[in-house]
């Protein structure tokens, strides 16, 4: 562990400061900015210049906090031999990738900082694949002034019983706020909201759940601690019940958490699938959803993609929603524009598009949280004494609109054995509007790695504004390995933005294999500063 480094870096970027007008005069340039410094004479300029100095500081190790496996919440399995809930066990798998870290070493750990397992290492990354029965942390430490990329996505299959489906989430960064958007409570429904503290620190936890009437009143159900390397589990529907739309706001004080939420349903005997949910981007006024895919259902289908929003604010709004897939924009009518009330959670369904690939992209006039669902059909074992049809569900969380089209990393995603992956890859117009055509291009670099670190497959491509181009990454393989991770990288693009997910199908050889599905939004590349500028006042006398 290196925990040192954290203590090392932030004493020597530490400025002496003495006397109250100094504590004042750093406040004012806080809050003022560049309107306060211009009020200086250049001779003061220079002077507070030639005091300040760049102190070198070591890079703390990155963390990632990854889901925890699928599992039936406790009480759940009632059933006799014929209807066990759990026939089949669930095999749960991670693939971790590290891109630009420190030589000393990329590692997973548990959650309580035991059992660690470090990362292999070639010439090209850092990576690992393979089985996991409980949370893993991945750690790696940041080179100073180069883009650092790490992803880890764990991924849970199981191929009949209650929890038939494919479950899968991207291991996040702890932080003081998290967005989880969908599942619900009502009957046959359940949501476990799993909050995980990876630091050496308590952390005191806050829940504001959100449903289709307003903000849930949650009384002392909604705040808890989190003791250091450790996780709390909250069965969502026994203190939020009968929602049948949820988004949840996951505040932390003391500690940096992650979250996740397990959504699992049941139509009366049959499994209506499970997914893992992971945070999305914080509340902002644009926000892309990728890897939604449509099946051609019928604008009525209840089983067609629908689109999740919130406005978490004390004012409502208007929100324009854009949809771009395989062949261009899509206009839906009726749900190209949507009223938003504050605090309310609202569905837009996204039936009657064509067959394929989706980024749906949201332009509101207020903060929003947004994420889209959709889901696929399966098939009962022979010997099932229960008829109708099987589903999956996939939840695509929201993400930033990035606001250049410059080059560079656009994100990475670890890749589990035991399932098939393709990338959906869509260049979203900087300006969005629907009486234009979109004009410009992105192109793109894909790169997979194996689970030794080596790279072994590259694809490059060009992708036209305003549509959705789904690649999947046996095409990017060439031997048809299944690559521990993947990374994007764009080009200079014209007018537009790169925004992509990858969409998982398991192939573990069962008969559900190809009809349990997931959709994981990537993990952005950082770039972690190797030095800090400092300087002494003196204010005292």
């Amino acid at each position: 562990m290196r925990r040192t480094r954290v203590r090392h870096g932030v004493r020597a970027a530490v400025a002496a400061v003495t006397g109250v007008a100094a504590v004042a005069a750093l406040a004012a340039v806080a809050v003022l900015g560049d309107q306060w410094a211009q009020s200086w004479t250049g001779a003061e300029q220079r002077a507070v210049a030639a005091g300040t100095r760049t102190v070198g500081v070591q890079p703390a190790d990155a963390t990632l906090v990854c889901p925890t496996p699928v599992a039936l919440p406790k009480g759940a399995d009632v059933g006799d031999a014929q209807f066990d809930a759990t026939p089949v066990p669930t095999v749960s798998g991670l693939g971790a990738l590290v891109l630009g870290g420190a030589e000393d070493g990329a590692r997973t750990t548990a959650l309580d900082g035991k059992d660690e397992a470090p990362l292999d290492t070639g010439d090209d990354a850092a990576a690992q694949q393979g089985d996991v029965d409980g949370t893993r942390v991945l750690r790696a430490t940041p080179v100073p002034g180069e883009p650092f990329r790490a992803a880890g996505l764990l991924a849970s299959v199981t191929a009949a019983g209650d929890l038939r489906g494919l479950g899968a989430g991207a291991c996040g960064v702890p932080s003081t706020s998290q967005w989880l958007v969908g599942g619900g409570t009502e009957v046959g429904a359940t949501a476990t909201l799993t909050v995980q503290n990876p630091s050496e620190r308590p952390a005191t936890v806050a829940l504001d759940v959100f449903g289709p009437g307003g903000p849930v009143a949650l009384g002392g159900s909604g705040t808890f601690t989190v003791a250091p390397h450790a996780q709390v589990t909250t069965r969502l529907e026994s203190v939020a019940p009968e929602q049948d739309r949820l988004a949840v706001h996951v505040r932390a004080s003391g500690a940096r958490v992650t979250a996740s939420l397990q959504t699992q349903a049941i139509d009366g005997l049959l499994p209506a699938g499970v997914d893992v949910l992971t945070a999305g981007a914080a509340p902002r006024e644009a926000v892309a959803v990728g890897g939604v895919v449509s099946r051609g259902e019928a604008v009525d289908d209840p089983h067609a993609p629908r689109l999740r929003l919130l406005a978490p604010g004390e004012g409502g709004g208007a929100a324009r929603v854009s949809v771009y897939g395989p062949s261009g924009p899509v206009v839906l009518r009726g749900a190209d524009e949507v009223e938003l009330e504050p605090g309310v959670v609202t569905d837009v369904p996204l039936g009657g598009l064509p067959a394929g690939g989706y980024t749906v992209v949201v332009d509101a006039d207020v903060p929003v949280v947004a994420a889209a669902r959709f889901d696929q059909p399966g098939e009962q074992p022979e010997d099932s004494v229960v008829g109708g049809t099987p589903y999956d569900v996939a939840w695509a969380a929201g993400q930033a609109v990035a606001g250049s089209g410059a080059a560079g990393p656009a994100g990475q995603v670890g890749v589990p054995g035991g399932v098939r992956t393709a990338l959906t890859l869509a260049a979203v117009p900087r300006t969005r509007d629907p009486d234009a055509d979109p004009a410009g291009a992105a192109p793109v670099t894909l790169r997979a790695y194996d689970a030794s670190g080596a790279e072994i497959g590259s694809r490059e491509l060009d992708l036209a504004a305003g549509t959705t181009t789904s690649v999947p990454l046996s095409d990017v393989v060439a031997d048809g390995t299944v690559p521990a991770g993947v990374s994007v990288d764009r080009g200079d693009g014209e007018g537009v933005v790169v925004s992509w997910a990858a969409v998982l199908r398991a192939d573990d050889g069962t008969a559900a294999a190809g009809t349990l599905v997931a959709s994981v939004a990537p993990t952005a590349a950082v770039t972690t500063p190797g030095a800090v500028e400092v300087r002494t006042v003196d204010a005292a006398g």
